[in-house]
Order: structure tokens, then sequence, then C-alpha cells
């Protein structure tokens, strides 16, 4: 297994993966956003190999807000579901933490939707604890059309 940051030619695999969470997009949409991390002090896209194949992907990025301390927030983590449960994504979450610590920063956040309840296990078996509980608010602006 090889963990590793993303590149422009995982975004096909990425794709699939992101599906896999509920956010579908092609490939051509994943590697036109990937550029935003390239060489990125902040951001990453981190991701499980295996066999040549990415089989998982987290992305994180370094929350800098006026009014909290430092922290990391995991935006996203999947793990292909036919290889789920076979240590990867402790795997990932062991590289974000590693990473937060390089950057020194002490917390590490995530959100969960609230049907997933494999994952919120699978979280606090890795150290996580709920902090809060929230509703998400979306408004769509004229750019959505």
């Amino acid at each position: 297994m090889t963990i590793r940051d993303a590149t422009i030619g995982d975004a096909e695999a990425l794709a699939g993966l992101a599906a896999q969470l509920g956010y579908p997009s092609s490939g051509a949409e994943i590697g036109a956003r990937l550029g935003a991390y390239k060489d990125s002090a902040k951001e990453r896209v981190i991701v499980a190999e295996l066999s040549g194949q990415v089989v998982a992907w987290t992305s994180v990025a370094v929350a800098d807000h006026f009014y909290t301390p430092l922290y990391v927030e995991i935006s996203g983590l999947v793990v292909d579901e036919k290889m789920r449960g076979n240590g990867i994504g402790a795997l990932l979450i062991a590289e974000v933490k590693k990473w937060a610590e390089i950057k020194g920063v002490g917390i590490v956040r995530l959100r969960a939707n609230v049907i997933r309840k494999d994952a919120h296990r699978f979280y606090e078996r890795e150290g996580f604890r709920k902090a809060k509980e929230q509703f998400v608010f979306e408004l769509k602006t004229a750019a959505a059309t």
C-alpha cells in the first residue's frame, strides 16, 4: 500500500470513489479541481494506492478562521466499497494526523452525514469524538444555473 498525494492522472479513479461517497463527478471535472491543490501548503488530496490502483482518498485543509484555533479539516474520505475493513482508512487518517503535526496544528476535525453509521463507528475507533451536532444550510445563487 502506498500513501501519496493525488495527481491529475488519478482523476478518473477519484471520480469513481467520489460517486461512492455520493458526489458524482466526471474525471474531467475532478482533474480541473485538482489543480487548486497542486503545491498548496494548506490543502491536500491524499490517495491510497494498491497494485497501481487508487483505492481510497481523503481531502484535507488547514482551516484558519479568526474565531477558532487552527485545525485541519478532513472534507472527504472514501475507501472503495470492495476494500473497506482492511485498514486503508486508518492509514489515511494516520497520514492526516502526521501532516497536521508537521503543520503545528493540534486539532483534526471532520463532518459525517448522520446516516453514515459505519463511518461514525470507524471515526470513533480512530480516536475522534463527537464535538457537536449541526445542520447544514444551503442557498443557491444565480451562478448555480
